[in-house]
């Protein structure tokens, strides 16, 4: 790969001034322009064997730096736009702008098919701003079949806008889509090749309007909702377009991609000191998701000291909150322990993280996939009789508890006649149990398991299983 330089684009740059780049060393998109500073190289006589080296390592460097992905600076405003997918604001106007759109794989459009689109960014302490112009020639095939929140907007005629506020190779990152009705579906992907959190909740405000030649997406973004662990930045983005009128997938993106989720091309965003965002939230868990006591774990990047405080909630009820003695006491990580109740299969859980009034951080999740059963079902159709083993039976408990406090499993078995062959008790501290049964009294055949679970004494679940055993056809039982 080469990169031709005209004399006219040499030109631009002062002599002796070089390209300003950002802090990982890439060239830097101007904010209002989006246009690159321009490059050059002076030359000094050499021996023309060297200077064949030195061309051909030049060369190598330009090509790389053709490839390498690029950075923008953020533009922020003090009077925040109106989201009615206008983009009349004067903020607008001074908006950072991605302007360059290519087919998946760098490629240009046919110019038959060409429709521009152009993305502007900005903020302010609170939210992150974004308008998209998407021209659109075939207005009247647009696709826009969902109106709904968080349903499948991606296949209709849609954009789609990826942020990623931590280091590139973590790789967590929000992603957003709208189309010409004005639907959003967003959701967290939390690492490389994991499923996307549809129960994220950006609590983004989305307009669009629909013109004669095109159409228009407002954003509204409170920052507090995405998942920063960065909080100077910088931080990696992506925007992207899907136009089914053409069948085109478009990107943002000066590195050619095969897909609109290949993080280690998202552009590089900086001037997020602006923000003032005094801290973010690192390798941030919900816990176990199972009834019972979890803990919501996390680490602090920035200025720790303005953490002052800590909630959770479920379905909109405060279920812990952490005062600034609570948080000073926790050395490392945070751990911050809440419950979960059988009853809170699939509400809302929130974890907020506040300086003084203010929440910085805030995270969600729908307890969706909560077990129903606090007693699972059996892992096996039927085990084995041993002469010289016990048949162990592993039970799935949903329920938490601690070693201090233990859940009380009680069991008894009986065969079909309703005969009492055996009976016991185990403690666990949830996920699991083990019940054993031990021969002579066992045989083949068909028994029915009776399981109570009790906590402090109390029971919480009872269930009885369809219990059969078989002989092990690699021994003989006396």
């Amino acid at each position: 790969m080469s990169l031709r330089l005209s004399r006219a684009a040499l030109s631009r740059r002062p002599k002796g001034v070089e390209p300003r780049r950002s802090a990982a060393g890439r060239p830097v998109i101007d904010a209002r322009r989006s246009t690159p500073h321009a490059g050059g190289y002076g030359a000094e006589r050499v021996p023309s064997r060297v200077a064949g080296v030195i061309a051909a390592i030049l060369g190598v460097a330009i090509a790389f730096q053709a490839r390498a992905a690029e950075s923008y600076v953020l533009a922020t405003t003090t009077q925040a736009p109106v989201i009615d997918g206008r983009l009349d604001e004067p903020c607008w106007q001074q908006a950072t702008a991605l302007d360059r759109f290519v087919l998946l794989g760098g490629i240009e459009p046919p110019p038959d098919q060409r429709a521009a689109t152009r993305a502007l960014l900005t903020a302010d302490q609170a939210n992150l701003y974004l308008g998209i112009v998407c021209e659109e020639p075939l207005v009247a095939k647009l696709t826009q079949r969902h109106t709904e929140r968080d349903s499948d907007v991606w296949q209709d005629d849609d954009v789609e806008v990826m942020i990623m506020p931590c280091a590139q190779g973590v790789d967590r990152y929000v992603q957003i889509c709208a189309n010409p009705a004005g639907a959003l579906l967003d959701g967290y992907l939390p690492g490389p090749a994991a499923p996307m959190d549809k129960g994220y909740d950006s609590e983004a405000e989305v307009s669009a309007r629909v013109g004669a030649s095109d159409w228009t997406v407002e954003l509204r973004l409170p920052l507090a909702n995405l998942p920063v662990e960065s909080p100077a930045g910088p931080w990696y983005l992506h925007v992207a377009r899907a136009r089914r009128t053409t069948g085109q997938y478009l990107t943002s993106l000066r590195t050619p991609v095969a897909s609109f989720h290949e993080t280690r091309a998202f552009a590089e965003l900086t001037g997020l000191e602006a923000l003032r965002i005094p801290f973010g939230i690192k390798d941030f868990s919900f816990g176990q998701r199972l009834c019972g006591t979890t803990d919501c774990t996390a680490l602090v990047e920035g200025d720790r000291q303005r953490l002052s405080g800590a909630e959770i909630e479920i379905g909109g009820q405060r279920r812990a909150s952490f005062d600034p003695a609570a948080l000073a006491i926790t050395a490392g990580a945070l751990s911050l322990p809440f419950s979960i109740a059988p009853g809170d299969r699939d509400k809302a859980l929130v974890v907020r993280f506040l300086d003084g009034a203010r929440v910085v951080q805030r995270r969600s999740t729908v307890l969706g996939a909560l077990p129903a059963d606090l007693l699972g079902g059996l892992t096996r159709p039927a085990y084995y009789l041993s002469a010289n083993e016990a048949v162990t039976i592993e039970l799935p408990v949903n329920l938490l508890s601690s070693r201090q406090e233990p859940l009380a499993v009680t069991w008894t078995a009986a065969d079909e006649q309703g005969e009492t062959l055996g009976a016991g008790q185990t403690e666990t501290t949830g996920r699991s149990t083990r019940i054993r049964l031990y021969w002579p009294r066992w045989r083949p055949g068909s028994y029915r398991l009776a399981v109570t679970l009790l906590q402090r004494g109390t029971e919480v679940a009872r269930r009885t299983y369809p219990l059969r055993l078989v002989s092990n056809p690699w021994e003989d039982l006396p």
